[in-house]
């Protein structure tokens, strides 16, 4: 399973989230404690390995775009 850095981060903000709570148990602040840690090193390994954030982004139409590949020898 192949895991994107946006949702480790937003795993992140939930984990920092959980321990602001007060009424944790020693023991569960713990094991939020140690997801924490693993989730950061996934994220440094990740960035420093070079891995992208993709981001998908809808591009609208260009209408002059196509009038030039209209325009152009192979017909498009």
């Amino acid at each position: 399973m192949r895991l994107k850095i946006k949702t480790l981060r937003e795993t992140l903000n939930f984990y920092n989230w959980k321990l602001r709570d007060k009424e944790l148990t020693e023991k569960k602040r713990n094991e939020f404690l140690k997801a924490k840690k693993i989730v950061e090193r996934i994220i440094w390994e990740k960035e420093l390995s070079g891995e992208i954030e993709k981001h998908k982004k809808i591009i609208p139409y260009d209408h002059k775009a196509k009038a030039i590949f209209q325009d152009s020898k192979r017909g498009y």
